[in-house]
């Protein structure tokens, strides 16, 4: 399943997206900035994604919603969505997942929701807190590089540099240091969880599953 990410403001209109959210709609990068969520919504469900703006809380848990866009073609895709906002900036957070035949899922669907929500937790911290006090790039890269592998995708240096925010230098070091603690199996510009960084990562996302029963790592 691949997955997409926007920041649009607090009445729909899109502010920022990712090269997944236009693949989604299949629609450029310029078609989408500035559209109203109106325009690219199949009509029958815009009333509850007006209804789901109204109700969000601030700063609350992600508030999950199914709804279906129209692409330019005329078809219709069905996404799941985890949305969160914030009234301080005026901004949504939305992570936007969907079945894609041609991107099979590798992992349990189960694992790959988890790991899916704690990365949309992880993009929030950095809208909440700023970048700047963000303090667990280790953990998003390395969630980022299993999300790559459960969605049969490649991870590429400026692929994951994009996903984080992180200059090529910056990342390029924490890529060392993963590699040294045996958690990343770092290539040609192809980046790779090892087996004992996947294993880690699984514990750690079936942990956030049911945090009462696993033992400490």
């Amino acid at each position: 399943m691949p997955v997409a990410h926007c920041v649009s403001s607090i009445a729909g209109t899109i502010l920022v997206a990712d090269a997944n959210f236009c693949r989604l709609l299949q629609r450029s990068h310029d078609e989408l900035i500035g559209a109203s969520y109106r325009s690219i919504t199949v009509p029958e469900d815009i009333p509850k994604s007006a209804q789901m703006l109204q109700h969000l809380v601030d700063k609350a848990a992600p508030t999950r919603l199914h709804k279906r866009y129209w692409r330019p073609d005329g078809s219709v895709v069905e996404v799941d969505l985890l949305v969160s906002k914030f009234a301080d900036s005026g901004h949504l957070v939305s992570t936007l997942s969907w079945i894609d035949e041609e991107s099979p899922l590798q992992s349990p669907l189960r694992m790959w929701k988890a790991a899916l929500h704690i990365r949309h937790l992880y993009s929030l911290r950095i809208e909440e807190l700023g970048r700047e006090l963000f303090g667990d790039f280790a953990g998003l890269i390395l969630l980022h590089l299993y999300l790559a592998e459960a969605e049969g995708r490649i991870a590429l240096v400026p692929d994951i540099a994009a996903a984080t925010g992180l200059s090529d230098g910056s990342l390029r070091r924490w890529i060392a240091a993963l590699g040294q603690k045996g958690l990343v199996r770092p290539g040609t510009g192809v980046v790779q969880l090892s087996d004992e960084g996947w294993k880690k990562l699984e514990r750690l996302i079936a942990a956030a599953l049911q945090p009462a029963l696993q033992p400490a790592l």
